[in-house]
């Protein structure tokens, strides 16, 4: 583990080392394990940079596909979808991430997100997946439009 908290796996998925990282799992690493300071998983950074055989990859080992950052409450799929990651959101999703789940502590979402980018494909995807289309912000109220 460095200084700030990544781990091995964590290093592996944000290269986009598959064989690294399946290695690691197959000896036992532990899927879950948040790093950083901010709670940030392997899934996140697997997310973030739409490595879709990597999410697969900590899916399949038992990565929570819901889990939360300490500072803000974002999940992978709130990663994936703020970054206009599209492949990643997709697995996300048909893997089982709760797109209704998926808002920060002020309850911005996937949604928002998605919305603000002008990413139609990843709207699409959560609308098909149940998303609250009319979801609102905690704090003042916003919608995805």
């Amino acid at each position: 583990t460095t200084d700030d908290g990544r781990t091995p796996v964590y290093v592996a998925s944000n290269c986009g080392a598959e064989s690294a990282l399946k290695i690691l799992l197959d000896l036992g690493a532990d899927a879950n394990q948040a790093t950083t300071d901010i709670g940030v998983s392997p899934l996140h950074i697997a997310a973030q940079i739409n490595n879709s055989d990597i999410v697969n990859m900590l899916a399949e080992k038992g990565a929570n596909l819901n889990c939360t950052t300490t500072d803000n409450g974002r999940t992978p799929l709130f990663v994936a979808s703020d970054n206009g990651a599209e492949s990643a959101v997709q697995i996300l999703l048909d893997l089982g991430a709760d797109a209704n789940q998926a808002t920060t502590d002020i309850g911005y979402s996937p949604l928002h997100c998605a919305a603000q980018k002008d990413n139609p494909e990843i709207i699409k995807m959560l609308a098909e997946k149940g998303t609250n289309i009319n979801c609102t912000t905690k704090d003042d109220g916003r919608t995805p439009l």
